[in-house]
């Protein structure tokens, strides 16, 4: 009787067990499906894939400021930090605001300037309205003294200044550009503020250009997608058809002649063309920062436009085409490179680095046609062997002359011949 009863007791005790443990994980669930924060519209700041980062480390990373809560804290960026409350204050004397307006400000934007981060914050929402706001005074600061060009300061070195212009254009390094505008806007009663990062930002304009679309941008870096992409956005082709196409490099498509051309006229990288022969390809600066330049905007593209990605087909397109340093030197002479990097084989080797970290995701690649086109002309060998006679027998005005003078001379010859032979019949 004992027995039974304590087997009973025992069933029961194991029973409270599992209720209480079925409780206490169904607790730690509900908590994490309560902490959960689903994809939205806004997320366009990112941590850069760990598959680009640890190729070269330094092009993601802040090396002179942190801005946003990303990379906030960094011991090797505490100088900065001290002179942004100088900045702070600079702003609120400058714009007749008060802190307490400013705090308003932020506040009144924190939630959705929070959601433009993919990962959650661990921070809390005074936290993160200090950083945003001391972060964006810095920027809107730097910004004005670049265009006013009247103080000196700590950043008052050309080095520094475009050391800290770099950072800001780093995926990881982004404050939300609708909070910068709203701020700029509020306390200077302005709505140019777009116009003033076009113009900060120009020297990094790989095309050179600052024309911007009508969207408005989400951040910096998203600023300098927006303006290298091309006017008309790209033809949907047919199912089953616009895949990436490979092509020939530019030494190779110049033997088969092809000529290759200047684009003047263009305010995108994008806008190239392939006309009877001619390849018409936009002019594109290469120095020491364009690489940051161009990984930055391939990060975005797989992080925020994964089947919209115009920067990373344009890199498979120039990939394409730069094999060695003959094929930098072709398109140097042809204007479509302007390089200020050591030599040839270093803006070779921009581009196809570049090109091996890109994951091109479309089935819709943007340069499909041209490809296309250029495959259908250097298959067609007339037009090698019509490149190959231009290059060994007409490629200068003596050569001209004398290939003239050789044929002439074989037309004599072989009329001779003819004439001597006619007494014979």
């Amino acid at each position: 009787m004992d027995t039974s009863s304590n087997a009973r007791e025992g069933e029961s005790q194991i029973s409270v067990d599992i209720e209480d443990l079925d409780a206490r994980l169904a607790t730690s669930i509900q908590e994490m499906i309560s902490s959960f924060r689903p994809i939205n519209s806004d997320r366009s700041i990112f941590r850069t894939p760990t598959r680009l980062r640890t190729v070269n480390i330094k092009m993601y990373t802040p090396q002179n400021v942190s801005l946003g809560p990303l990379h906030h804290g960094k011991e090797e960026l505490a100088t900065m930090e001290k002179h942004k409350v100088g900045y702070l204050q600079a702003f609120i004397n400058r714009s007749k605001m008060s802190l307490e307006a400013c705090i308003s400000v932020t506040t009144k934007h924190k939630d959705r300037a929070r959601n433009c981060y993919a990962e959650q914050l661990e921070l809390s929402d005074d936290e993160f309205v200090k950083i945003l706001l001391v972060d964006s005074c810095f920027i809107i600061e730097v910004i004005s003294r670049a265009e006013n060009d009247t103080e000196t300061d700590y950043l008052s070195s050309p080095e520094l200044i475009f050391g800290v212009k770099t950072d800001m254009i780093l995926l990881e390094n982004q404050i939300p550009f609708f909070f910068l505008d709203d701020l700029y806007s509020i306390a200077f009663k302005d709505n140019k503020f777009l116009k003033h990062s076009l113009s900060y930002f120009s020297d990094l304009m790989l095309a050179g250009k600052t024309r911007c679309n009508e969207v408005e941008p989400r951040h910096f870096l998203d600023l300098l997608r927006t303006c290298h992409l091309p006017a008309t956005p790209r033809r949907q082709l047919p199912m089953g058809t616009g895949a990436f196409l490979p092509i020939r490099s530019a030494a190779e498509l110049k033997e088969a002649g092809i000529h290759f051309k200047k684009k003047r006229s263009s305010d995108s990288l994008l806008d190239v063309n392939y006309t009877e022969g001619v390849l018409e390809i936009p002019p594109i600066k290469t120095d020491d920062d364009t690489e940051i330049v161009l990984r930055n905007l391939v990060a975005l593209e797989q992080c925020l436009y994964p089947f919209d990605t115009y920067v990373i087909d344009y890199i498979y397109f120039m990939d394409e085409l730069i094999d060695t340093s003959k094929d930098v030197d072709l398109l140097k002479k042809n204007g479509i490179i302007e390089s200020g990097l050591s030599d040839n084989s270093a803006v070779a080797a921009l581009f196809n680095d570049t090109a091996i970290q890109c994951v091109l995701r479309t089935s819709n690649y943007y340069f499909y046609d041209v490809s296309a086109k250029l495959n259908v002309y250097y298959r067609q060998r007339r037009h090698r062997w019509k490149a190959t006679f231009k290059r060994d027998y007409c490629s200068t005005p003596w050569m001209i002359a004398s290939t003239l003078a050789a044929i002439i001379l074989l037309v004599l010859t072989f009329t001779q011949t003819i004439c001597s032979l006619l007494p014979l019949f």
